[in-house]
């Protein structure tokens, strides 16, 4: 059995301080050395008769130090606690505690089931323990009180550990590490029913819904700060929580059960979704058409969108969590566990609690707090963009010929078709591909807004959604306070606001910025009409140019000033419009000519001006034959109409005139400018919302 001896600087033994060791205590079960030597300081000494109350009125704490290496550990790894561990004895009226910190060995690997508490084998660990003396039919003394703490030091390494607490006793386990759990979700799927303008433009209800995809399972991993937390409660009742450590970020990782192996409510996931946004049942031989590696690339697709998904819900969830509130908290009753529940719990003690959250009830084990139930509180959504549906009409047929695509910034998942269009997933630079993902959405969100507006297609319980989204390896302080900018252009928060808001980044290199705003009927009404009458070319050009300006940043660089200068100032904004994007624009140009940067200004000033004349001309011919195709449908139902020849001219003439406008689209999609001109012209519509990530700094609205 090995010792514990608890002695002054010099090595004198404390005689107040008696330790035996014959009592049920961790510190002698897992003992790997033969001898614990603490020693204390005189602070100590000088009060250690002193009853405890009296001794501790206030809480106090007293530096320890330990005389020798100590070894603690059911097997490898083992903790080690040497002389230059940290040590500190506490107490206060009705408690007496200690607090040691050593480490794992360097050849530790930390799995589950070792001594290890989910821990990295490369953290520190600090093991705590605070003895109840609240009720006892004698107070001892300070000295008795810090013995009796040592003789009955509980280590929370098992249920039989757990079993060894009095009411009041708390005992702990800190450091970095891993939690890994699993959990099932209902995901909903919310789709974005987009209109492809090089699809003929076809009529009828169009076959999708927002939908749930039921029975997602999940293996999460929960990474970080966190402390291991048991007390004693009444009646033999242990509580267990899992909380972080104050001031910790902590991280999350997801594995998703999306495999082409693994079945989500007895589904492929694929065939999940389409169920679930799909009005119909889909056709059993819906991915009959795809080869096994087109199939695995949407799965995969698929699975990187749960993913993100998944791991935007449980961030939110983390981060409104408030300092003391537990990662999982549950009140167990050690003589109503069974074998099940009592390897479970064994099990989470170690860091792995994917057993304990998996249960539904487990035998004497009550959940009282988790974060997975304030995830599914909060709602985890996956965004499905389907672009053609419009034209299509139906899932089986997008799906016949189609490519899957999602975004690391987003999360949100784009089925696009491929029957007359270029694949974007065959573009091979990631950057490339991100801004030709974004130029399709948005070309598609103005087509669709076209076709809505006209009469020809009806869809009021779904609205059409622009994204504009953003992956940044290469951030600065200037980069965010770009993005900021943008939400303010949204009216997501005010323009004063966002140096505040900047306060908090912390120059993190790599960021992503999400932005989505929402289009209904009644939006794409008023971006084309104003009590019945046609917006006329001045309202889209000003739209245009103070949402440009709007986005700018003149502090931020002399090309962005000049910029600026040339779209604020109306006067020379007249001229400029007059001129258009010609050379001759060199007259306006606000720099020296002699100034190295005035060619990019140049070229700068002339795409700026190209794309809001683009924009201003484009959505006045749209709305010219929206209101011609208006007026021939007058009130009808387009689908009685499918059949007539002249209703048939009418739509490839509107589809021939939409391909024009986006032949013609030199738009640059650096910055959200044509979501923004969209969003201002419809009359800034309720739907907005923006997230910006860069490391543990983030920042949501709404």
């Amino acid at each position: 059995m090995p010792d514990i001896s608890f002695t002054d600087d010099l090595g004198k033994p404390i005689e107040a301080v008696q330790i035996d060791l014959s009592q049920p205590s961790s510190l002698v079960n897992y003992a790997r050395s033969q001898v614990l030597h603490l020693l204390v300081a005189p602070d100590f000494i000088a009060l250690q008769d002193q009853a405890l109350s009296v001794a501790a009125a206030q809480p106090i704490e007293f530096q320890a130090t330990l005389g020798n290496g100590f070894q603690l550990g059911a097997s490898t790894p083992a903790i080690t606690l040497t002389p230059k561990g940290h040590a500190v004895l506490r107490a206060d009226a009705t408690h007496a505690g200690l607090e040691v910190t050593g480490s794992f060995g360097a050849d530790a690997s930390a799995t589950a089931g070792d001594f290890s508490f989910g821990l990295d084998a490369t953290s520190s660990v600090t093991i705590g323990f605070d003895k109840a003396f609240s009720g006892a039919a004698v107070e001892p003394s300070l000295g008795g009180a810090v013995g009796q703490m040592l003789s009955g030091f509980v280590i929370p390494a098992s249920v039989a550990d757990l079993g060894l607490l009095h009411p009041g006793d708390v005992c702990t386990v800190s450091g970095e590490g891993s939690l890994t759990l699993t959990g099932g979700f209902d995901i909903a799927a919310p789709v974005n029913p987009l209109a492809s303008v090089k699809l003929p433009l076809n009529v009828g209800s169009i076959d999708v819904k927002d939908g749930v995809m039921a029975g997602v399972s999940a293996s999460l991993t929960i990474s970080g700060a966190y402390q291991i937390r048991a007390s004693g409660l009444a009646a033999g009742v242990i509580g267990l929580r899992f909380q972080k450590r104050k001031g910790a970020a902590l991280r999350t990782d997801f594995t998703v059960s999306a495999s082409a192996s693994v079945e989500v409510a007895g589904r492929d996931l694929l065939t999940a979704l389409m169920g679930a946004i799909s009005k119909s049942e889909p056709d059993p031989k819906l991915l009959a058409g795809l080869t096994e590696e087109e199939a695995e690339t949407f799965r995969g697709a698929l699975k990187e969108g749960v993913d993100h998904s998944l791991q935007a819900s449980a961030d939110l969830a983390l981060s409104a969590a408030a300092e003391d509130d537990a990662l999982f908290e549950y009140e167990i009753q050690p003589g109503a566990m069974d074998a099940v529940s009592t390897s479970a719990v064994n099990h989470a003690l170690h860091g792995d609690l994917t057993a304990l959250t998996g249960l539904g009830s487990p035998a004497g084990v009550t959940l009282r707090s988790s974060v997975l139930t304030r995830m599914r509180s909060h709602g985890v959504a996956l965004k499905v963009n389907l672009l053609g549906i419009v034209n299509l009409i139906s899932v089986s047929k997008l799906i016949g010929k189609c490519e899957i695509l999602s975004d690391a910034a987003s999360g949100a998942v784009t089925i696009k078709e491929t029957a007359a269009s270029e694949r974007i997933s065959a573009i091979s630079n990631a950057a490339d591909r991100q801004e030709a993902l974004r130029k399709a959405i948005f070309e598609s969100v103005l087509v669709t807004t076209t076709y809505r507006a006209s009469g020809v297609v009806a869809m009021p319980e779904l609205h059409c959604a622009n994204l504009h989204f953003v992956v940044n390896g290469n951030t600065s302080a200037a980069t965010v306070r770009g993005y900021l900018n943008w939400f303010a252009a949204l009216h997501l928060m005010e323009q004063g606001d966002v140096a505040a808001a900047l306060a908090g980044y912390t120059g993190e290199a790599a960021s992503t910025c999400l932005l989505r705003t929402e289009l209904d009927d009644a939006a794409c009404e008023n971006l084309f009409f104003a009590g019945g009458k046609l917006r006329d070319i001045a309202y889209y050009r000003e739209f245009g140019r103070h949402a440009l300006r709007a986005l700018l940043q003149p502090e931020a660089d002399e090309i962005a000033a000049a910029r600026y200068r040339v779209l604020d100032d109306p006067a020379t904004w007249a001229r400029a419009v007059e001129m258009g994007p010609s050379p001759e624009l060199r007259q306006l140009i606000p720099l020296d000519r002699t100034n190295p940067r005035f060619d990019q200004v140049l070229a700068d000033v002339r795409g700026d001006l190209y794309d809001i004349v683009w924009w201003a001309e484009s959505m006045t011919k749209a709305g010219t034959a929206r209101l011609a195709m208006r007026q021939f449908l007058n009130g009808r139902d387009p689908v009685g109409l499918k059949d007539d020849a002249e209703f048939q001219r009418n739509c490839e003439a509107l589809q021939k005139l939409m391909m024009k406008v986006v032949a013609k689209s030199q738009a640059r999609f650096g910055e959200p400018w044509g979501m923004v001109s969209l969003f201002w012209a419809a009359g800034s519509p309720a739907g907005a919302s923006g997230r910006v990530q860069a490391g543990n700094w983030g920042f949501v609205r709404p």
